[in-house]
């Protein structure tokens, strides 16, 4: 009874009802003030929150009510009031002072705790985007975790739905920057909106200054130096995200309409311009830094690990891992921009220190070069560095030498500096990218111009039986051999590292090959060393590089067999050539620059020889069958005059035992070489040489012979791994 009664003399209020008078009293309070009060008073002082707080709790108990499939009646006229609009003027306006969280907290509430999908609503989309602009004015905002908290929901709605992506790219932005003067007004006929109308006249002009079509984009890169660490990382993921919606459209406006790649561009300038120029670089390669991570790197517990710029090192390799990520992970043309913009400048950056007169300065030239490849892991990325390592063509060394003749000069040095200038390719080859490795040396292999075609067909047949075959019927079967290999090469994509076969990386003259590789150091240069001893060793280690390196190198687009390439300039060139068969085949200054260093490894000291012994081996593990064929292969019949890899060690050891012989007790001075080197504790006198040169000598002698193993163990390996 008592309920009834109060329903009489006060009657439920409609959510609506309440929530117009509500919004009514909101507006009323703009409408009795001037805009110099309005800027004075605030927030606090105010009811404001409190009313827009009202609204909230009414838009979430009409939900309990409605469907969620259906427009409610509140939030029909959310949007058609143009309520939305006008919160978005007073938030840039920030009138009075202190309410742009709250309006903030609005929009936030709207996308994230409605069930019904408003984003969708066309009348939903301009007040999205001119708070979308608002995010883009200013820098460190004291408001930045709530508008990164709007443009995270924002990017969620995307990443689910790719398609609103174009709510974002208005054709012009005047819709967005637009006044509310002529659309305001239908908000209450009964109330005053003049001092709104004139805020929103400023804010136009605020909105104007964003000089931008991808809205999105150009908001979220405002906050990629924000001093808050956690905040910078929310609004570099949402970039990543953003940057990977599959839209043409939206990838030529956040290249070409917005300042990505000029923000890109600065950062890493101006991040690697704070690294001190006196870095250590030896210190250089020791850190390996992950952007999300990177913020445990500067606490306590690595205090140990400090050094003078380890800091700024830090934060330069923390971006550039960033954009890593984003290369990896964006657009196709998003990728490929912001790929060529930044290997064009660490390149620049690295030429820059490698042509300075002081060692110290190349030597951190060296090491940028080696951390800034260890970092990079996106394709596209290494893709472009690597052009532009080689530039236009590795052969063109001009006055302004590409990186890698930039290097290759640094080979003609001494001490430290020829050192790092032979490991920085040791690196290079120990993350193997399809790009460099074409460009270093197989596109110069894939003509086979090294192969000896005029010996007989039982000679040939020794080493391949794919050879023998495909020499019985070239002039028939040459085209369809190119054809299956092609598609060998496209099943190796498809099917998986298991299933890959390869009669040139397995010939079927194994054991010949293997022993060809055990016995070319002379046995009087081994003195009373058992032969192979240690061989064992280096299958297993060879075993275990191997499976990496395959694995690593499963997704290239190599041919799986040495064939002659399929064009009609192939018998003009023989012809051309018959005078000089060498002439047609040119290496490349690489490997002429690594053939050269090994043939005077005899006069080189213990560290540098490993170095080349090193490369060839990284050389020898890749799965390319013209970088095996010629280097790993030595019963392929090669043309006179043209060296390889076996022929060479063989020279270098003929030479090396001409040199014994002229040296006193040279038997002793062997075995006390092999014994240090292989780490024998009881090898301890430090006069056992009569020189430097002497020392070099048998040192060398040691580490051919070790390698030797090395090279028939991958030999060993790779047939039962590609038969």
């Amino acid at each position: 009874m008592f309920e009834a009664l109060g329903q009489l003399v006060a009657p439920d209020v409609s959510p609506l009802r309440d929530l117009t008078d509500h919004w009514t009293r909101f507006l009323e309070y703009y409408s009795s003030k001037t805009v110099t009060a309005l800027k004075a008073e605030p927030i606090e002082k105010t009811l404001l929150t409190f009313h827009l707080n009202k609204i909230l709790s009414i838009l979430i108990a009409e939900q309990e009510s409605c469907s969620s499939e259906f427009l409610s009646p509140c939030l029909e006229y959310f949007l058609h009031k143009d309520v939305l609009n006008i919160l978005v003027t007073l938030c840039q306006a920030d009138t009075p002072p202190g309410i742009r969280p709250y309006i903030f907290k609005v929009f936030i509430f709207l996308l994230e705790q409605v069930r019904y999908p408003l984003i969708y609503e066309t009348a939903c989309h301009l007040p999205l985007c001119r708070l979308t602009l608002v995010c883009s004015l200013t820098k460190a905002s004291p408001t930045e975790t709530q508008e990164i908290e709007f443009l995270s929901l924002i990017c969620d709605k995307i990443k689910k739905s790719p398609h609103l992506i174009q709510v974002f790219l208005p054709e012009s932005k005047s819709s967005a920057a637009s006044n509310l003067s002529s659309r305001s007004s239908r908000s209450s006929s009964m109330i005053n909106l003049q001092q709104i109308e004139t805020l929103a006249l400023n804010v136009k002009q605020a909105l104007d200054s964003v000089k931008s079509t991808h809205y999105l984009g150009t908001a979220l890169l405002n906050y990629l130096d924000s001093p808050d660490y956690c905040l910078s990382c929310r609004a570099m993921q949402n970039l990543i995200s953003l940057s990977g919606v599959d839209s043409e459209v939206s990838a030529k406006a956040l290249i070409s309409d917005s300042p990505l790649l000029q923000i890109v561009e600065s950062r890493i300038q101006t991040l690697f311009k704070k690294i001190p120029e006196d870095i250590d670089p030896g210190r250089i390669e020791d850190l390996e830094v992950n952007w999300i991570q990177a913020y445990k790197l500067h606490s306590p517990e690595f205090v140990e690990e400090n050094f003078a710029g380890r800091s700024e090192l830090i934060s330069f390799l923390s971006f550039l891992d960033y954009v890593d990520t984003l290369v990896d992970n964006s657009h196709h043309i998003i990728s490929m921009s912001i790929s060529s913009l930044t290997s064009k400048l660490l390149v620049g950056f690295i030429q820059t220190l490698l042509s300075a007169e002081e060692e110290d300065q190349k030597l951190r030239g060296l090491s940028y070069l080696c951390v800034t490849w260890t970092h990079i892991k996106s394709t596209n990325l290494r893709d472009q560095l690597s052009f532009q390592m080689f530039e236009e063509d590795i052969e063109v060394c001009s006055s302004k030498l590409n990186l890698i003749c930039q290097i290759l000069e640094l080979w003609g040095d001494s001490g430290t500096l020829q050192v790092e200038a032979m490991r920085i390719f040791d690196t290079l080859l120990s993350s193997p990218h399809q790009a460099f490795i074409d460009n270093l040396v197989a596109h110069r292999l894939e003509t086979r111009g090294y192969f000896n075609q005029s010996l007989a067909e039982g000679e040939v047949s020794s080493w391949s039986d794919v050879e023998d075959e495909r020499e019985k019927s070239r002039s028939r079967s040459r085209s369809r051999s190119r054809s299956s290999n092609r598609e060998m090469t496209k099943d190796r994509k498809r099917e998986g590292k298991e299933n890959l076969k390869s009669k040139t990386l397995a010939p079927s003259n194994i054991h010949r090959v293997v022993n060809l590789w055990l016995y070319l150091v002379e046995d009087e240069l081994r003195l009373d060393e058992l032969r192979g001893s240690g061989y064992d060793l280096y299958v297993k280690d060879a075993g275990r590089q191997l499976e990496d390196v395959r694995e690593k190198c499963i997704r290239y687009t190599w041919e799986t067999e040495a064939i002659f390439p399929d064009t009609a300039d192939t018998c003009s060139t023989d012809s051309r050539c018959e005078s000089d068969p060498t002439r047609g085949f040119q290496r490349g200054i690489f490997l002429d620059k690594l053939f050269s260093a090994l043939g005077g490894m005899l006069n080189c000291d213990y560290d540098s020889n490993l170095q080349i012994t090193s490369i060839f081996s990284k050389l020898v593990q890749l799965p390319h069958p013209y970088i095996h064929e010629y280097l790993l292969n030595p019963t392929v019949p090669v043309l006179e005059g043209i060296p390889t890899l076996f022929s060479s060690l063989r020279n270098l050891m003929i030479e090396a035992t001409e040199r014994c012989s002229a040296v006193k007790h040279y038997p002793k001075k062997m075995l006390h070489a092999r014994r240090k080197l292989l780490g024998d504790a009881s090898s301890t006198s430090d006069n056992a040489f009569d020189s430097v040169e002497e020392e070099n000598l048998f040192n060398c002698i040691v580490v051919v012979d070790e390698f030797c193993k090395e090279l028939a163990a991958i030999s060993l390996v790779k047939y039962h791994l590609y038969s």
